[in-house]
This record gives C-alpha cells, structure tokens and sequence, in this order.
C-alpha cells in the first residue's frame, strides 16, 4: 500500500492528462419539447418553458452536460425549436393561441439555421425531434388532415425525414432523432378513453416506423429543387417511445410518485410556475407537467438517456485501447530481461519470471466518459543461449485489468493471455531484439446509465484477440562499469475486439459491433546501466511516436430500434509521449538473479499510466 501511494504521487508529478474533447456545440430544432424559452419574453416572468417553470427542459440539461447553450435562436442561440411547431406547414398547434399558431415550422428552422450558418459544422451535435403537433392535427376532426391521419402522418414523417437530410447534406454528421412518444399514455392519452388512446399509440408508432424506416434506406427523393434523397442517412436514434413507457410502467423506481395525472392541473406548462402545482414539489414527484409536457424531473430522464447514448461508444472504445498498455508491459519485460541477461551470459537455459502492477487512467469529458484502472500482470519465461551472440526464448503473459468507466457509468473487466516468442542478438556493443506476441481476450462489461433516481445497468461479454511485432536495436558504449547507448525500436500492434449485445431493459440496451485498434509505435531514446558488482541499477528513457491514426468510430445500434446503425468516435490518444524505466538488477548468485523497475509515461494527452515490476531469474 505504501509503495503505490509512493508510486502514485511520483506519477501525478510526471502526467498532465487534458480532458476528452466532446462536440464542438449543440443545435437544436423541433417543438414545445425541446423548446427552451422561445416565447419566455411575451410571457410572465418564470414562465415560458413547456414544462414545470422555471425548471429546464432536456435541451438546456443536455447543453449544459456537453459545455454548450440551448438558448433559444429568437435570443441569438442556437436552439430553433418553438412550441406549437409542426414539420413543414403552418399554423402551429394549438392554433388558437397567437404564439403556437405561428411557431416556425421545422422546415424553416433549418433554413434558417443554414442560411445563417451556410453550413453545419461537423464537429456539432444536432437534434432534430418533432412529429407531435402533427398527429394532434391529424386526430382533431375539425382539420382537414384528420380524414387521413395515416396518409398525412407518414406524409410528415417523410418530410422530416428530408430536412435531417438537409443537415447531412450541409455537413452535419452527428444528428440525434427522437421518436415520438406515445402519447396515447399520456394524461392527455388517458382523457380520450382507451380506444382513442390505443389509435394514437398506433399512429404514433406508424410515424416513428416511417420517419427511421425512410432514413435507413426508404430512398425517397422529398426535397425535388435540392435532389436530396433520403437512403441511409445515418442518425443518433433516441427511442423516447420506449422509455417513457418504462417509466411509466414503474414510475417509482425513477423517482416519480405520480405518472397518470398533470403536475400543473388544468394550468398550460407554458404558463405553470410553483403556484399553479397540484402538491408541493410536484415538478420532481410527477412524470408530466399537463397533458403531454414532461415535469422537471421529466426531462432530467430524458436528457440522462440522450447522454447515456451519445457517451456509450466512447466508453466501449477503451475495450480496444487498454491491450496495447498490457502489451508494451509485456514487450519491455523481455527488454530487461535480455538487457540483464547479457550480464549473466549463461551457457544455458534461464528461467524467470516477472510480476507487476500500477496505473491506468484514460481521461474523459461529459460525452466521452474514460476509464480507470489497476492492471496487474505476470510473466513466466524461459530462453536459451544458442551461441556466444544469439539468444531465443518464449513467454506466457497473463494480465488482468479492472477498469471503473468516469462519472459512475459502470466499468470493464479484460483478461489476457499471451504467448510471445523472442530472439535477441549481442555482438560487441551492439544489440538487437525481436518479439512476436499473439493473445486472446476476455471482458465483462457493466454500462450503467443515470436516469433520473435510477441507475439502470446494461451487462454485456465479449472476446478479442492482440497480435504484436516488436523490434528494437541499439549500442552500448562501455565507459569502466557505465554501459549506456542509443536505442530505437518499432512495435506493431492490432487489437480486434468482437462485438456483442448487452442485456438491460430495452430502451437503454445497445449493440456494439467489433472494433479494432491498430498501433505502429516508433520509439528512439537512450539507456544506461552501472556495474555495482551484485547491483546493476539501469535507466532508459525514450521518445515515442505511434505513427497510426487513431482517429476511428465505434458502431452502434438500439436493441429496441431495427435498422438504426451509428458510429461515435472512440477514445484518442495523445501520439506523442515519453516512457522512463528506473531499475536495479541483483545477482544473489553466479545462477539466480533479480530486478525492480519502475515504468512511467510521460505528458501523454488524455493518458495517465504507470507500473512497478518484480522478477527472479535462475540459470541452469
């Protein structure tokens, strides 16, 4: 214990890790449930928001989450949605109130955006949720839509479908899509009676249907001036169907003492402060504010959930990046033991064996969540002098890490094991190594997302695979007992992590395909050694460069949602870093030896790492 908080306090000396870049800013369009204030300066004061006032709604929670704003486009934001908003007509729904009547239509709100932006930055998150005033226009029997609310649902549906096509075509990549709620199983859903409920389940099912059915490949053309077609436009899904009636079904387990009935009473949530609230406290105990509008604690859950989507890849990404530490562990245990060895220089066999543990931190923003851990590790080796100049050897590795994902969003358990086979070469002063590894992964997965009160868990398992090639070489300058000289090597790793599914409640649980890592790690330094007679303490120090890009997605899809791929950046690592090796070898007799050594990287952005290893050799 003593020695890893030593060990730790010299590594938080030698780090500095930067936080993960998230998106570069948010843009929202949509309706009164992603409107943030649109209407708030017509409006009594603390009152403006589709929700229990003055409290946020998801939009603003998710903002805030990310670093950025949901302040509404009428106050020079960037959130352009406005309650009463239909998809591409006008008026807005109600439309007997003067401002949802004339509330921007979807279709005009990304024209606006794009015409003031005349592009949409790639970097952005954007959220495009509507569909809701549409089917209430569809099943009021005073409009004209409602003698086909099929047609015209599926109609709306298509259209918004185009304009996220509009966004991809303008550049956006990272574009999240809501379905509609069922509103059937709402307050409001509940006040028609469970035949007309049951219809607007169905039609809005129909709309959610249509709208991601036509992203992932309808190949419709719905905008003829632009020639935009709608044929696998990829999108962030969000299946607010389906969580609300989670919810729902178990209002308690969220938090929430009343799921059926307005918090507001017969008072509009545009207008509905404290006052108006059927109990005190009423915007965190019920699940809606009026007929349909989520309370406080409402969009608190939907905006955990969006969060939780938009942080899993990231988080499932590290599952490829922690071999490559367990790996470089294993590379520089045969580093030293050939370094010691050719002190020795049995005419023999050797076998030693090596234990280690230490750190592992891999920072984390609000939408990439890192991870931290202690690896542990075990080597068993035995190698062969074949001549006076060449060495071969073998090596089984085993190595565990118990990693905890940032901001309690669960963790990873990975098991390793590896054979590696190895060749070093000593004439005069100069040196040279090669190493081949191949091992086979293990991990247990625990994703947890924060909804609300709850902290519903996904589990999930899965296997891999770690090939690497090493080669290093340098030269030995002899000075008296000093040893010291350049080294360069070059170690090429690929690291494949299988897909899977997790096992949670529906809404929540997603499916993650393979991934894989891939590294080309060039290295240059220096290292120096002392003859102490029973002690050899040896330094190293090197410069390294992984020269692959490590810039690449990790896909994945809602388990409730078919046909709805997505791909989120993984995990990226700093390039460019320094290593420093402290250690001290033993000779307790002409045949037994051992070491310490203590391994550090340096000023590696986003990555803290460190470890100390044990080993024991004996010659025959």
């Amino acid at each position: 214990m003593l020695a890893r908080t030593l060990l730790g306090s010299v590594a938080a000396t030698l780090f500095s890790v930067a936080a993960a870049a998230d998106f570069s800013g948010t843009v929202f369009f949509g309706d009164s449930l992603s409107d943030a204030g649109s209407f708030a300066p017509l409006l009594p004061p603390g009152s403006g928001r589709f929700t229990t006032n003055p409290g946020p709604v998801w939009t603003e929670n998710l903002a805030a989450e990310l670093g950025a704003n949901a302040t509404p486009a009428t106050a020079g934001g960037s959130n352009f949605a406005q309650g009463g908003a239909r998809v591409a007509l006008q008026p807005g729904v109600p439309d007997t109130n003067p401002l949802t009547a004339a509330a921007v239509p979807v279709r005009d709100q990304v024209s606006a955006f794009l015409a003031g932006a005349g592009s949409a930055d790639p970097d952005a998150l954007y959220s495009v949720w509507a569909g809701a005033n549409d089917l209430f226009r569809a099943i009021d029997p005073t409009k004209p839509e409602s003698a086909n609310p099929l047609a015209y649902l599926v109609a709306s549906a298509t259209q918004l479908a185009g304009e996220i096509a509009r966004l991809k075509a303008a550049g956006a990549r990272y574009i999240l899509v809501a379905t509609l709620p069922d509103i059937g199983a709402t307050p409001f859903g509940a006040s028609v009676g469970p035949a007309n409920a049951t219809s607007i389940t169905a039609l809005a099912g129909a709309f959610n249907q249509t709208l991601f059915g036509t992203l992932a490949g309808g190949g419709f053309t719905v905008i003829p001036a632009l020639q935009i077609s709608v044929q696998g436009i990829e999108v962030i899904p969000l299946d607010i169907f389906t969580l609300l009636q989670e919810v729902g079904a178990d209002p308690a387990a969220y938090g929430f003492a009343n799921a059926s009935a307005p918090a507001c009473g017969a008072t509009a949530s545009l207008v509905c402060t404290a006052a108006h609230f059927v109990v005190p406290g009423a915007e965190q105990s019920f699940l809606f504010a009026d007929g349909v509008h989520p309370t406080t604690a409402g969009h608190r859950v939907i905006s955990d959930y969006a969060l939780g989507v938009l942080s899993a890849p990231h988080a499932i990404s590290l599952l490829a990046e922690s071999p490559l530490h367990s790996r470089a562990a294993l590379f520089a245990t045969i580093q030293d033991q050939t370094l010691l060895g050719a002190r020795a220089r049995h005419a023999g066999a050797k076998v030693w064996a090596r234990a280690g543990g230490g750190q592992l931190r891999f920072s984390s923003g609000a939408a990439s969540p890192g991870a931290s851990g202690d690896p542990y590790d075990f080597a068993l080796g035995v190698d062969w002098r074949v001549s006076s100049n060449v060495v071969v050897g073998a090596a089984l590795g085993l190595a565990t890490l118990d990693a905890d994902f940032s901001h309690n969003r669960g963790g990873y358990e990975q098991d390793e094991q590896t054979l590696a086979l190895y060749a070093g070469y000593r004439n005069g002063g100069a040196h040279a190594m090669l190493v081949g590894a191949a091992g086979d992964l293990d991990y247990d997965i625990k994703r947890v997302v924060t909804l609300g009160s709850q902290r519903r868990a996904m589990n999930g398992s899965t296997s891999g695979s770690s090939v690497s090639l090493g080669v290093l070489a340098g030269y030995d300058f002899a000075v008296g007992a000093l040893m010291h000289g350049p080294i360069a090597s070059l170690h090429l790793q690929r690291v494949r992590v299988d897909g899977f599914a997790e096992r949670g409640l529906a809404s929540t649980a997603m499916i993650f395909r393979s991934q894989e890592r891939e590294s080309q790690l060039g290295s240059v330094g220096y290292q120096a050694a002392y003859d102490l007679g029973r002690y050899l303490p040896y330094a190293r120090v090197t410069l390294d460069h992984d020269f692959e890009d490590a810039d690449r997605d990790v896909r994945a899809r809602l388990a409730s949602l078919p046909a709805n791929s997505f791909g989120l950046p993984a995990f990226e690592a700093g390039r460019t870093y320094g290593t420093a090796t402290l250690g001290v070898g033993a000779r307790f007799s002409p045949a037994l030896a051992g070491n310490v050594a203590l391994t550090a990287r340096l000023d590696q952005d986003d990555v803290r790492a460190y470890a100390l290893h044990v080993g024991l050799s004996v010659g025959f």
